[in-house]
């Protein structure tokens, strides 16, 4: 049974949902960029590689700013960084409504608003739950993530209407205002980086832990290169091919914008239940066994959208893939904090995130030059499942010894 300090103040409870809200809005920003694509190629004449490849330099900014995030919020507090990167991402994307060149889209959107982007991540988003979440730590990170599908959910087929009605500039000018006069100051008011009295304490633990692995350290590990491995894959299938071409996939098959943009909210939907299955089951039934059955299924659904011809197999792709897409974040968080130590963990994080990311950059611009060069994504897809097929071995490849701390954990 739990003692009193083991308890979570019912504060903890409000830093998860602005943890969650943080990463609805960064997240439901960063997934429009498959609703530029058509626009972009009309307007500008660019092609899709061109295009794509704003979303890989985006997936690079988004990677290496992460470690950046988690160092800041572990020194300055989860609060600053948050509140920074979301008004960040607010002038960034009221910016996009103004380019009117490749460069700026490059500089704009692949490099300001994906940079804010990995700054109100999951990243700083576990930096929160770490000093206010005591017990349920993988339930709060499931919650966290569900935030991030949330954001898919509502804004993507929001601003897909808006740019129907008002034109893609229009659209994303208020998007980036709403963002700076409701969710930056509702994050730097309510949002804040400790409990009452315990950051000496937290100090103090810190201190009796010691250092964190060097980096050397960990390369030296296997386990440290299956976890990278694995979320790579997971980059290349989720944010470099779902986001930035399941909507330029749909329109090619003759399905209309709307369609497909609300097809990608219930493929939102479905992450929001699949995040909190994964995080729900994950400590019962071992963080690699679930990881590895999540690849395993992902494969599964990339082939199946091989056959995707119209709305109703749309959809139903949505709802499977959705249900494997978030869902490797709350094992892979695990593994990151549980395998390397207390200390360690947050290191480990912001690397894995980075290779995700590295992974997205080379799937969203892979995409488009296997689509300009066969005219179809079909060995696209097929590779996808492929390397899933791969990530699930890795998952399962990893030794889940734990790390041995210095001092007793209160979860």
């Amino acid at each position: 049974m739990a003692n009193a300090r083991e308890r979570e103040l019912p504060y903890a409870w409000v830093i998860v949902a602005l943890a969650f809200f943080a990463l609805a809005v960064a997240m439901g920003v960063r997934s429009t960029i498959g609703l530029l694509v058509h626009p972009w190629e009309a307007e500008f004449g660019w092609d899709r590689a061109a295009v794509s490849l704003t979303a890989s330099f985006g997936f690079l900014a988004y990677g290496l700013a992460q470690p950046v995030a988690g160092r800041w919020a572990d020194r300055y507090g989860p609060r600053l960084v948050f509140t920074g990167s979301l008004a960040l991402l607010g002038l960034s994307t009221a910016a996009v409504g103004v380019i009117q060149n490749l460069w700026q889209a490059y500089l704009v959107f692949g490099i300001g608003l994906m940079a804010a982007v990995g700054g109100a991540s999951n990243v700083t988003g576990a930096v929160a739950i770490a000093r206010w979440i005591k017990r349920r730590k993988a339930l709060a990170v499931g919650i966290v993530m569900a935030g991030a599908a949330a954001g898919q959910l509502v804004l993507v087929p929001a601003i897909a209407a808006f740019m129907k009605a008002s034109g893609w500039r229009l659209a994303f000018v208020w998007t980036g205002l709403g963002v700076l006069l409701i969710a930056v100051p509702l994050v730097a008011v309510f949002l804040k980086d400790d409990p009452p009295g315990t950051a000496e304490t937290r100090a103090a633990r810190n201190l009796a832990w010691g250092r964190p692995q060097s980096l050397s350290a960990l390369a030296r590990q296997k386990n440290f290169w299956w976890l990278m491995g694995s979320f790579w894959v997971c980059g290349v299938t989720t944010a470099g091919l779902i986001d930035t071409h399941l909507i330029p996939y749909a329109e090619d098959v003759h399905i209309d914008t709307i369609t497909a943009a609300t097809a990608f909210g219930v493929l939102g939907t479905f992450n929001v239940l699949g995040t909190l299955f994964a995080g729900a089951i994950s400590d019962r039934w071992g963080h690699k066994w679930v990881l590895g059955w999540v690849y395993a299924g992902r494969a599964v659904t990339l082939v199946f959208l091989l056959f995707v011809r119209e709305p109703v197999t749309l959809f139903a792709f949505a709802v499977a893939f959705g249900l494997v897409d978030f869902a490797t974040v709350p094992p892979t968080t695990a593994l990151s904090t549980t395998l390397f130590g207390a200390r360690s963990g947050g290191t480990v994080i912001g690397l894995v995130s980075l290779s995700h990311q590295v992974g997205s950059a080379v799937g969203s611009y892979a995409g488009g030059l296997i689509h300009d060069w066969g005219g179809s994504y079909v060995l696209f897809f097929l590779g996808g499942a492929l390397l899933c097929a791969a990530a699930a071995a890795m998952s399962w490849a990893i030794v889940d010894t734990r790390a041995v701390e210095m001092a007793p954990s209160t979860t």
